[in-house]
Order: C-alpha cells, then sequence, then structure tokens
C-alpha cells in the first residue's frame, strides 16, 4: 500500500487544478523557500496508526495527510472556490477534512497560506 502523502499527492495531481503551480511531498527544497511567485502545496504526513481493535489485534489503520498550501502574491485565485472543491475531491475519495485553519498572512513575505488535515481509515484484510 502507497505512503499517506503518496496518496494525497497523485489524488491532487489527477485534478489537475490550474491554480496549483507546483506539489511539494515533504520537505521544501531549499531553492523553492520563500518563492511568492508560485502557488505551493505541501503534503505531509501527520497520521498513520492502527485502530479498530478487537479480537486483541487492529482491523484498520488510520492515515493522515497535512496539506499546507502557500498561495503566490497578487494571485487572481478565488481561494475559497479552489479550497472547497479540494476537501471534496479528498471527501469522494474516502477522506475526512479533520481541521481547516484560518487563512495567515506572512508578515514578511505578505504571502497567504492555508492548511487541510486529511485523514482516511482503511480495512486491513485478515491474515489466513
Amino acid at each position: 500500500m502507497e505512503l499517506p502523502t503518496t496518496q494525497a499527492n497523485k489524488l491532487i495531481v489527477s485534478a489537475h487544478y490550474s491554480w496549483i503551480n507546483r506539489i511539494v511531498v515533504g520537505a521544501i527544497p531549499r531553492e523553492l523557500a520563500g518563492n511568492t511567485n508560485e502557488t505551493i502545496l505541501r503534503i505531509s504526513e501527520w497520521l498513520n496508526e492502527p485502530t479498530g481493535y478487537a479480537n486483541a489485534t487492529f482491523k484498520g489503520w488510520t492515515i493522515g495527510v497535512e496539506v499546507q498550501i502557500f498561495y503566490k502574491l497578487n494571485s487572481e485565485i478565488s481561494k475559497l472556490d479552489d479550497e472547497i472543491a479540494l476537501a471534496r475531491l479528498f471527501v469522494k475519495d474516502g477522506w475526512t477534512v479533520e481541521q481547516s485553519k484560518d487563512h495567515i498572512q506572512d508578515p514578511d513575505t505578505h504571502q497567504v497560506s492555508k492548511v487541510f488535515y486529511f485523514a482516511k481509515n482503511l480495512i486491513i484484510k485478515e491474515e489466513l
């Protein structure tokens, strides 16, 4: 089974959102730090644990990803509509929206960012 970040990345890429310039899985590379000319999504893992205990074992696994959106400066993007579409994309794929944080503006770069936390419960097949 693919890592949560890989699953989320493939899901977002499959939607072909025109407002996203770049997707980064894990840490943002040094050369992109402070980049305000592109809208960048950063995907990282925040949850990966067994769940659904019964008969002295677990029956499922819960995964979660954090999706940070760093909007390019002076973007003509309809942020709320695009964010709702992104959340619906995850929900349609079986994820839940665990948290949706407020927009914040970086005091130095004036870049607006937004953070989502998505989670998904996976059922594990029993070993024979």
